[in-house]
């Protein structure tokens, strides 16, 4: 990304969060390897269920997967790009400001969805506010940018839209 990029991190607690699942994981999984040291026929009990290791299995991922992912930023604002990295996908969604069509989010809620366009048609990213640190900041940087490139404001009900005049 350019050099005048706002960066806008996760908030502490999220990663606090996801260090925590982890911690869990590794406790659950040092308890049942000493069971199985100290009475290896605890194997053929609840211990040896695949359930059990199914379930450790998704907190190890899910607890690093939190824990690791907010070591960068939530989302980047350039000059020429936006980026966007929310906690459940794994990749940045770069996207140019001119791809973008438009921006929806409830009022009062913690969710903003952004509309894009690809060469398969539109798409769009969800982006959780309530773990980003500076949230009125960036949506004020978002909101500024884009009325800036003519985009118009519409409530319906509870919900608020920017997007392009039609």
């Amino acid at each position: 990304m350019p050099e005048n990029t706002e960066s806008y991190a996760f908030r502490p607690w999220v990663r606090r969060a996801g260090a925590s699942i982890v911690l869990v994981a590794a406790a659950v999984t040092a308890s049942i390897v000493i069971a199985l040291i100290a009475n290896p026929n605890a194997r053929y009990g609840w211990i040896g269920e695949r359930a059990v290791w199914a379930y450790i299995a998704t907190l190890w991922l899910g607890g690093l997967k939190v824990w690791l992912g907010t070591r960068r930023a939530v989302a980047e604002v350039g000059e020429e790009t936006l980026g966007l990295r929310p906690l459940h996908q794994f990749r940045t969604r770069t996207l140019r400001w001119n791809e973008i069509r438009g921006t929806e989010q409830m009022i009062g809620g913690d969710r903003m969805i952004v509309y894009y366009d690809t060469p398969r048609g539109m798409r769009f990213v969800a982006l959780n506010l309530n773990l980003i640190k500076g949230r009125r900041t960036f949506l004020a940087t978002i909101d500024t940018r884009l009325r800036s490139m003519g985009f118009v404001e519409k409530t319906v009900d509870r919900s608020r839209y920017l997007s392009r005049p039609q």
